[in-house]
């Protein structure tokens, strides 16, 4: 019983992952912040490296998949992230206290910071937006080198506007605002594109766009470049560029169909739906629903077969091949139009349907005639009790367009394995039974000897 109750106790496997993903996270921003507490422009460099190393990876892997892919949303990405982490390599060389990039202030690090930004968020709204598109990728790398350089010489000649004075300036601030938006842009229209992408995929992109609006948000609020908001924006930074690490490097590799062949795989998806919908149509009729003659001949088949292994077991299984017909249909036609003779056979699928088993198989043999395989009968007398009860369940008229129709049908049936074993046999036999029961005006007839005088061609 404790067992037991410890079992009906346990959470859910996907919060105890969650629970642990979090778990993790809390942990890891614990050691980064007692890093950023030892020395700032260590964990600054670690965070920045990190994002330029995945921007690196990104980029590798969409510039050598892009043959294989049918859009260039990953090529987009992969370069924007390139040279974005291009200039975030600039930010990180010249923040404040590196020496290495020679600068008085913070302001060039935060120049270079939005810039960055900048350009990292209107190309990925652009490969939102163009996702439908071929990228021709000379012009792409040609468009990305200008802009970069545009970007870096207007910061070196001083045009770029001013980032940090004595603290964020108005440009700055705002900047971050538009940023965020272009994100929450980028995210809006991803959702337009779903299906463009697999669930995982998706959610992983959306998880990065909102950890990185997050981030530019935060960094409206510091004053000091090593102070609380500027590590926990660091921090969403990070967490971002890591879902675009966990949605493309990783799942590019071990579950390739997920994301460069995302388009290939909803494609085959596509075909076999359409075969599924292609053999329905080739084996149903059409205006029924039910199975056609062709789906009728292969399960009296497969019936046979496994009737003729039952009964080398010694179970003695009897399998009962109908062949059933509207009497005088051609004036039910007459009397209500096609669309009512179509409404009879409607209504006559439907109770053949009711009264056979599921297991059972009712189809349309063609124009009025309908024909049943019925398994694993016991007996000549189940058969002929199973008959009975079809032919019962025809004598309530049918309502056809508020019109009261009597209706009345005519049966014939053969057994297997009495009257023969083969399936040929067994079909001409109960179409024998039935034009036999329709010369003597009896409502069914079972295939005997005596029937076999008569055909088609002799009523």
């Amino acid at each position: 019983m404790a067992g037991l109750n410890q079992t009906q106790h346990r959470l859910p496997q996907a919060t105890v992952t969650l629970l642990g993903v979090i778990a993790a996270w809390l942990i890891f921003t614990g050691l980064m912040f007692l890093v950023s507490r030892y020395n700032y422009l260590l964990f600054h460099n670690l965070a920045e490296l990190f994002s330029i190393a995945v921007a690196v990876a990104v980029f590798m892997l969409a510039w050598n998949t892009r043959r294989f892919v049918n859009n260039d949303f990953l090529l987009l990405i992969g370069t924007s992230f390139l040279f974005a982490g291009f200039i975030d390599l600039f930010h990180t060389l010249s923040y404040k206290g590196m020496e290495v990039i020679a600068s008085d202030d913070a302001n060039l690090p935060t120049q270079l910071w939005i810039a960055a930004r900048y350009l990292q968020s209107l190309s990925l709204l652009a490969a939102v937006l163009l996702i439908r598109r071929r990228i021709k990728k000379r012009l792409l790398l040609s468009v990305m080198t200008a802009v970069t350089a545009l970007l870096l010489a207007s910061i070196a000649t001083g045009i770029f506007p001013d980032c940090y004075v004595n603290g964020l300036t108005p440009f700055k601030k705002v900047s971050e605002y538009i940023i965020s938006l272009i994100f929450a842009a980028a995210a809006l229209r991803l959702g337009r594109e779903s299906e463009a992408f697999s669930p995982r995929v998706l959610a992983l992109i959306r998880l990065s766009l909102v950890f990185m609006i997050g981030a530019e948000l935060t960094f409206t609020f510091y004053i000091d470049v090593y102070g609380v908001s500027n590590f926990l924006g660091h921090i969403f930074k990070i967490l971002a560029v890591y879902c675009i690490y966990k949605c493309v490097i990783e799942t590019g590799l071990n579950q390739p169909f997920d994301l460069l062949f995302h388009g290939m795989k909803k494609r085959e998806l596509e075909l076999e739906e359409s075969h599924k919908l292609l053999q329905e149509i080739a084996h149903r009729d059409q205006l029924t629903g039910l199975p056609n003659r062709l789906l009728f001949e292969t399960r009296l088949t497969h019936a046979l077969e496994k009737a003729q292994r039952e009964n080398y077991a010694g179970q003695k299984r009897i399998v009962q091949v109908i062949i059933m017909d509207v009497d005088d249909f051609k004036g039910i036609n007459d009397r209500l139009g096609h669309l009512g003779g179509d409404e009879v056979l409607l209504e006559i699928g439907r109770r053949l349907r009711a009264e056979i088993r599921e297991s059972d198989t009712v189809a349309r043999w063609g124009g009025d005639e309908f024909t049943c395989i019925l398994e694993d009968l016991s007996g000549p007398d189940i058969a002929e009790h199973m008959a009975q009860k079809i032919l019962t369940s025809m004598t309530e008229p049918v309502e056809v367009q508020d019109q009261i129709v009597s209706v009345t049908v005519s049966l014939g049936y053969s057994l297997y394995p009495i009257h023969s074993e083969k399936k040929a046999d067994l079909l001409r036999y109960a179409d024998m039974a039935l034009y036999r029961a329709k010369g003597t005006k009896k409502s069914f007839r079972v295939y005997d000897g005596a029937v076999s005088r008569f055909d088609r061609s002799t009523d």
